[in-house]
């Protein structure tokens, strides 16, 4: 199921103005924190699913934005269930995305976009271009072949090429901790740095009930 946090980052670009309301229990306050699901993530089925979203109508940051990097989750045995390398910038224009899977076990899944993207791979859409205020249709789904009882996230980003964005914590039965960076910790990210970690989350919450 973590495929589907191939977009994380584009999102949280623009998620700001369409995503839902995020849990009350999760705090910022010279870092981020929030509850990962419950032990174990069962091995589950994620049937073919369509959402859709719009872009607001110009960029949220009112500022360029790049961010690349790579997100790694690993099971009980430490082996890599997945592992993606992401490209996501934003500007004046609209909104770019591409993503390397580099590794992929005890899993399937693939998320396609409708419009925007020039290439698909088993992975579903990529190299994707999309203006400010764009209607699009995402569709996901996906099987997660093992139970998960123990594991980590590992977020490696780097924000306009200079301010880091890392934090390792257990996929499951735990809290999360995320140092927010100084060069973003003047409150203006705060909404958005919910989205990022919602986003991520979000995939793992598909195979549990919803979190209260």
């Amino acid at each position: 199921m973590a495929l589907f946090a191939v977009c994380a980052t584009l999102l949280s670009v623009v998620a700001r103005q369409s995503a839902p309301a995020m849990p009350h229990q999760d705090k910022i306050s010279k870092a981020l924190t929030f509850r990962m699901p419950d032990c174990p993530i069962a091995a589950t089925t994620v049937f073919p699913t369509k959402m859709d979203f719009t872009f607001p109508g110009k960029n949220p940051l009112r500022a360029p934005l790049s961010v690349v990097g790579t997100v790694q989750v690993t099971d009980q045995t430490s082996s890599t269930v997945i592992l993606l390398s992401e490209v996501a910038g934003a500007d004046d224009t609209g909104v770019t995305f591409s993503r390397t899977v580099k590794a992929l076990q005890h899993m399937t899944g693939d998320v396609t976009f409708d419009k925007g993207c020039t290439k698909t791979d088993p992975y579903g859409s990529n190299d994707c271009t999309w203006a400010w205020g764009d209607s699009i249709t995402t569709a996901y789904q996906g099987d997660l072949q093992e139970d998960i009882t123990s594991g980590r996230l590992i977020v490696d980003l780097k924000i306009n090429n200079t301010i880091p964005f890392q934090f390792s914590c257990e996929v499951c039965g735990a809290t999360c901790t995320v140092p927010i960076p100084e060069q973003i910790d003047d409150g203006k990210w705060d909404d958005i740095l919910h989205r990022i970690i919602w986003l991520i989350r979000f995939p793992f919450d598909l195979t549990q009930s919803p979190l209260p």
